[in-house]
């Protein structure tokens, strides 16, 4: 009976995670582990052995992975000379950043023989939504025949120059919350409407500002390599131990 009802409530404790304690709003989870805990109580569970047991071994689980943790922290060095290097040896690649644009894509395909056609039609939505008649983000989803763009509303993300062509780049550079919308232009058998989402200026991010990650950097790379030793010493250990019975 014991095991069933351990099983039962390992079982509900690992489906339904704690929640805060809230006498107002009493959740299903809680409910059911103080039904169980209820049960447990008035069979005299809390004092059987076997509940003694799963206790100490919980206890002794946690008890070696906190002795592992502190095992991985002893003797942390201060980074902070080596971070200064790292982040001289990536300013001009990592923390020097470029000219960041970001804008909504009306994207269309251009088939042989409908080029105007096409063209006409961008044209006629761009002043719909010059006159307010149209949200571009909805005139994206209902005339964009590019799949990707339909999914994500025509958001193009953050991009620098060289991730897109460089007449797109250009078009979307002139953008600005005064000028919001480009006029229709074509590239490669494509034609597209662009509007102003945002823009981030070039920066050289600072040390100050990155240390704390270059810092988490080389304290996660430290842990990880005296994690390997302690548990490689004590591998050995038991090999060794196991060789002389």
């Amino acid at each position: 009976m014991l095991r069933k009802f351990t099983a039962i409530a390992l079982l509900c404790l690992c489906a339904f995670p704690a929640v805060a304690a809230d006498p107002a709003a009493p959740s299903e989870a809680a409910f059911i582990r103080d039904a169980l805990i209820k049960q447990g109580l008035e069979q005299g569970l809390d004092k059987s052995p076997e509940l003694e047991k799963l206790v100490t071994e919980y206890r002794n689980d946690q008890l070696s992975r906190l002795a592992l943790e502190a095992s991985r922290d002893k003797g942390m060095p201060d980074f902070t000379a080596r971070a200064e290097e790292i982040y001289q040896a990536r300013l001009d690649t990592q923390y020097t950043l470029p000219l960041r644009l970001r804008v909504r894509v009306l994207e269309m395909n251009l088939p042989t023989g409908k080029e105007t056609e096409i063209q006409d039609k961008l044209k006629a939505i761009r002043a719909e939504v010059v006159a307010g008649k149209v949200d571009f983000k909805a005139a994206v989803i209902a005339n964009s025949n590019t799949t990707e763009l339909s999914l994500t509303q025509g958001d193009s993300q953050w991009f620098k120059k060289g991730d897109k062509p460089d007449l797109f780049f250009e078009k979307a550079e002139q953008l600005s919350v005064d000028k919001p919308l480009s006029e229709v232009f074509i590239h490669q058998k494509t034609v597209y409407l662009l509007s102003f989402i945002d823009r981030k200026e070039p920066e050289i991010r600072q040390f100050d500002a990155v240390k704390p990650e270059i810092i988490a950097e080389l304290q996660k790379e430290y842990r990880e390599d005296h994690e390997k030793m302690v548990l490689d010493a004590l591998r050995e250990a038991f090999t060794a131990q196991k060789s002389a019975m």
